[in-house]
């Protein structure tokens, strides 16, 4: 069988690919408000849960019991003290 030779086929067909690519990604980045939404989202959830465990740590010490003993009404807590 020949050979077909169809390298610089390809080749110009993987320069459009990359140059559609990365016009895609320009446009996302010139219309869009906020292009790291996810990592934001993220930090704010950590954030909210670091604070929820300082509530909740505080409302231990300031009754005296202890941490590892599971309350009743606890996951009705956790809701709340969003």
């Amino acid at each position: 069988m020949k050979d077909p030779h169809n390298y610089r086929a390809v080749g110009w067909s993987m320069i459009a690919v990359a140059g559609s690519l990365a016009a895609i990604g320009i446009l996302l980045l010139a219309l869009h408000d906020d292009p790291f939404f996810s990592d934001n989202m993220m930090n704010e959830k950590i954030k909210q849960f670091e604070e929820m465990k300082q509530q909740t740590t505080e409302m231990v010490n300031s009754t005296g019991e202890k941490m590892g003993e599971p309350k009743p009404g606890m996951a009705i807590l956790f809701v709340y003290l969003k």
